[in-house]
């Protein structure tokens, strides 16, 4: 009897949140965020991570970073196996222009799923943009090793070799691109460079 208690009553939270949910979407989609927010904080689902993850979309979108990262980071307490509200961290930090915490993100990101190609290569973008090429071809190595034909990742790859002093890798790596798109400026510039 208990059993059927219980199920029961998971079942009618379950109705309970999606109504809340459709509610919840229903006002984002007018562009009424405050109203979407407090929809969802009128549940007593505060210990729930869909609530949590959605919160923290919902203030970025409403500019409140502050609250954003606090409903990330709760959703992250209540599923610290999951990415998805590392990746949703990332926008209120990018707002705020923490690129240290933002960086902290995407290694964040990998210790959980080493071999993801979004973390890695925005890894390597930002080691790259520092002129730590030795940094950024370790993250862009990881790239192209699952995505050989990559050509943003083959570019960035390219030129860190070439800031090496790699020239023979660079080189292959900047006709590689030309496969891609015969026409790349900037892998054309590259093996100009390297005549």
């Amino acid at each position: 009897m208990t059993a059927l208690l219980l199920l029961g009553s998971m079942q009618a939270n379950a109705q309970n949140l999606s109504e809340v949910f459709a509610k919840s979407y229903a006002a984002e989609k007018n562009a009424n965020y405050t109203e979407a927010i407090s929809v969802l904080n009128a549940t007593s689902n505060a210990n729930v991570y869909e609530v949590n993850l959605r919160l923290g979309w919902l203030h970025y979108a409403n500019k409140s970073h502050k609250e954003s990262i606090s409903f990330y980071q709760k959703a992250m307490t209540l599923k610290p196996m999951a990415t998805e509200p590392l990746w949703g961290l990332i926008y209120p930090l990018s707002a705020q222009e923490n690129w240290v915490a933002v960086e902290q993100a995407y290694k964040d990101i990998l210790k959980l799923d080493p071999k993801n190609s979004k973390a890695n290569y925005y890894l390597g973008s930002i080691f790259f943009y520092r002129k730590d090429y030795t940094t950024a071809k370790k993250y862009l190595m990881e790239v192209v090793q699952l995505y050989p034909f990559d050509r943003e990742a083959l570019l960035l790859l390219g030129w860190s070799q070439f800031y090496l002093g790699n020239k023979a890798e660079s080189k292959k790596i900047f006709e590689h691109v030309l496969n891609n798109k015969p026409d790349d400026s900037s892998a054309i510039e590259g093996l100009s460079l390297l005549k």
